[in-house]
């Protein structure tokens, strides 16, 4: 199977990986073989110390580069926040080679994780609602790209943590209540949340627990192979794991629910075997 560090882990060395609203990295730099181009409104104080990363403070709507100068194009759950997306995705047009991919990863705009984020965080900076149908076309017709692969995401709620004291107001919204919560029944709950809600996806269908999606776009045809969708996903570093990995590393493994600790961050985390076509 592949996810998107095997796609990048397949680059040249010289190739062009950009990333489109980077923040502090939106995805594991050390992971990539190519060079990164980093972009953001604004750059973060801690930047990666890795020598191939070029940090460009701009906005995704007018990114300046050289046509058909990047390899890669990521936009790793940040479309969503891009107030002009459409120019986002024509500037990608314009920049991708002959032979680039485009790696895209949102939120879906009518699920329940994502109202949630809203509702906490008075928006949190989400000013686009993605559905799947709509976004598909969009980006196939706009950046002159096909869809090869799409996975379902899955949320950990990893967003229901203590607001960092340095965030402005327009970032924590109204989540200033989650510093009052002791940290002990707040780790509980983001528990009993991400439990509740893949039972109630495992034995009624339903996506409670569903994030969004991540795809790959690409100009010409290229080897990608089934991506998988995970079901388990950890409350603190948003990693995701085949079940049958975690299951056995796991504890108390009773009725479908195990206790395992994440093997990327340590934390524990309920494992939820997942429904059909679900890993």
């Amino acid at each position: 199977m592949d996810d998107l560090y095997t796609l990048l882990d397949r680059l040249e060395s010289d190739s062009v990986v950009l990333d489109l609203g980077c923040g502090r990295g939106s995805f594991r730099y050390e992971r990539c073989r190519g060079r990164i181009v980093a972009i953001d409104v604004s750059l973060p104080d801690r930047a990666s110390s890795l020598t191939r990363i070029a940090y460009i403070e701009a906005d995704s709507s007018a990114i300046p580069l050289r046509d058909a100068s990047v390899d890669v194009a990521v936009s790793h759950h940040s479309l969503e926040h891009f107030p002009d997306y459409k120019k986002t995705l024509t500037e990608i047009r314009r920049i991708l080679s002959p032979r680039g991919w485009l790696w895209i990863a949102v939120p879906n705009g009518y699920g329940f994780d994502d109202a949630l984020y809203r509702r906490i965080f008075a928006g949190g900076g989400h000013v686009n609602r993605f559905d799947y149908q709509t976004l598909v076309g969009e980006v196939e017709r706009l950046t002159e790209t096909h869809l090869l692969r799409a996975c379902d995401l899955f949320s950990s709620f990893i967003y229901l943590k203590k607001p960092d004291a340095k965030a402005p107001s327009e970032v924590t919204g109204r989540a200033g209540f989650l510093d009052e919560i002791p940290a002990g029944f707040l780790t509980f709950s983001v528990l009993a949340l991400n439990t509740v809600t893949r039972l109630i996806d495992k034995f009624s269908g339903t996506r409670l627990s569903q994030y969004g999606w991540g795809f790959v776009f690409a100009r010409q045809p290229m080897p990608v192979d089934v991506i998988p969708s995970y079901f388990n996903v950890c409350r603190e570093c948003g990693s995701g794991f085949f079940a049958k990995f975690l299951k056995s590393r796991s504890r108390l493994n009773v009725l479908g629910l195990g206790l395992y600790r994440c093997p990327n961050c340590g934390e524990r985390n309920i494992l939820v075997q997942p429904p059909p076509n679900f890993q």
